[in-house]
């Protein structure tokens, strides 16, 4: 996969959690998955299709879930409920549409279906392209200093 293809999602993913959530997510190593599974406890997916097509799945683990969700809404949640699902939704949706919008600037028209939650670990996806999985693993702290991750897995040809 060329690297004008994964660039938009990291810009997305930084800007976003910048902007929206006041975080610095610093990325780390990407990954290259051969298991096409969720990487977190609770994964927002998402279809792009046009010019291009893939599927992008940003997972969080449940403590990272509820402290994007506290951030966003600025409530306290003890576990995952329906708005936590629908605040991990809505940041696949902004994330995924940063992403288009810097495609586009280069000509690059995409479509997006509505974001899917799906909850549990090592949820199977159908990811609809033959080319690698790719992780983007982005790092932040939440309040207690605690390190958390987010993962950005994507397929896009």
């Amino acid at each position: 996969m060329e690297v004008k293809y994964i660039n938009p999602f990291i810009n997305a993913a930084q800007t976003v959690f910048k902007t929206m959530l006041n975080i610095d997510a610093k990325m780390g190593k990407p990954i290259l998955k051969n298991e096409k599974t969720t990487s977190g406890d609770i994964s927002g997916i998402m279809g792009l299709a046009g010019d291009r097509k893939g599927t992008i799945c940003i997972s969080f683990h449940d403590k990272g879930a509820l402290f994007v969700f506290k951030t966003l809404v600025g409530e306290e949640c003890e576990s995952i409920n329906p708005e936590v699902v629908d605040s991990i939704g809505e940041l696949t949706n902004i994330i995924s549409g940063q992403a288009r919008k810097e495609f586009e600037q280069t000509g690059l028209n995409l479509k997006a279906a509505i974001p899917m939650v799906v909850v549990g670990k090592n949820v199977e996806v159908n990811f609809i392209t033959k080319i690698p999985i790719i992780s983007l693993p982005f790092y932040f702290s939440i309040n207690n200093g605690t390190q958390e991750i987010m993962y950005l897995d994507f397929s896009f040809e």
